[in-house]
């Protein structure tokens, strides 16, 4: 291979400093090794400032860009290629190698992540909706068509026939206004957020809110602090709206589906790095504890899928619309927090981990 000289590195780095000067995206230089020669700021947010002098590849883990790599340097001509990066929240970028001499190449990578988040939950959502949406549709129908049929003249029908259709126009609102948030958190998934809220605040909020619900199947709610920290108040990076949301939906599901009668346990404590359970002063833990029938251990694993059901006619019954805890799931990745969920005969354990606020 021919080497490199001094003049020749020089101009390729002038010439990448100029153009990442112009392109307000993420980019780098590469050298006929696939070596990173030079990089911006962008390009290091996404890998590091480590990859300096180490080869892309060790980054960018795919065979179509390592084909591209090497078809651009031999072939002396641009590529362009798709590329998801597996992260927590996966991010899709477009990335173009670019010819700038014959010992150099740059890479650009547009993040396409907003464009095709948006096609995927746009498509997910008219697909989930026509599925779901069918059977309340179709049973709303047939009592329509059945009173106007002459069963309206029996008042006693009339009667039970307009409760059952309230029932399943209620449940129709309530499945569209989960199917709309799980669209918008699908689609901000990507995008951590930044603000500082007060976690012990909003836990506060969520258990006087749903102290009617718990009275009526007299389930007593409380929450309780570690020591650790209870006398500060705790902070998160977080949106308190959507942070609000994740603890109605588990409190909700503990009061739905804990056994009449018994306790629900909200419980924040300093986080634990699982499974050795040690502490972690930069997290910090809410599990959310009621006392019912156990889950069983293969279900536990698809609880958070859209429209998972142990028992579907008891979900329904009950108002759930299969789509809490998948809302619960992407808020908490959002956040870059951790889910998980235990189950034995003791009690079911909804425990949500998230990195607290770091004054900066």
């Amino acid at each position: 291979m021919r080497p490199i000289t001094d003049t020749a590195m020089s101009s390729a780095q002038d010439t990448y400093r100029l153009f990442s000067s112009l392109v307000d995206e993420p980019s780098a230089l590469l050298d006929s090794n696939g070596l990173v020669v030079k990089a911006n700021n962008k390009m290091f947010d996404l890998f590091g400032e480590q990859i300096i002098g180490l080869p892309i590849e060790r980054f960018i883990r795919s065979p179509e860009f390592a084909d591209a790599l090497a078809a651009c340097q031999s072939g002396k001509r641009n590529v362009d290629l798709d590329y998801r990066r597996m992260t927590q929240t996966p991010q899709d970028y477009h990335l173009r190698l670019a010819v700038l001499d014959k010992a150099h190449t740059i890479l650009i990578a547009v993040d396409r992540t907003d464009a095709v988040t948006v096609n995927r939950v746009h498509s997910d959502f008219v697909a989930n909706a026509s599925h779901e949406l069918r059977s309340p549709l179709t049973a709303l129908a047939g009592f329509i068509e059945t009173l106007q049929d002459g069963a309206a003249a029996d008042e006693q029908t009339r009667s039970n026939f307009l409760d059952i259709m309230g029932s399943e126009a209620a449940r129709m609102t309530r499945l569209i206004d989960d199917l709309l948030s799980l669209s918008r958190v699908e689609r901000d998934e990507h995008r951590a957020p930044q603000d500082a809220v007060d976690l012990g605040n909003i836990l506060q909020q969520v258990l006087d809110t749903m102290q009617g619900r718990a009275q009526e199947r007299d389930i007593e709610l409380s929450l309780q602090i570690d020591d650790a920290i209870k006398d500060s108040a705790v902070k998160m990076r977080g949106h308190a709206d959507e942070v609000q949301q994740v603890f109605v939906n588990l409190v909700e599901n503990a009061i739905r589906y804990g056994e009449a009668g018994k306790p629900v346990l909200v419980h924040m404590s300093p986080g634990r790095i699982n499974p050795a359970e040690i502490f972690d002063e930069n997290l910090i833990r809410v599990r959310v504890i009621n006392q019912g029938p156990p889950i069983a251990e293969e279900h536990l694993a698809r609880l958070t899928e859209r429209f998972f059901r142990i028992d579907k006619g008891r979900s329904r019954d009950m108002g759930g619309t299969g789509l809490g805890l998948a809302i619960v799931k992407h808020i908490v990745n959002r956040h870059r927090g951790r889910l998980r969920i235990t189950s034995t005969q003791e009690n079911t354990v909804f425990s949500v981990t998230f990195p607290r606020f770091q004054q900066s």
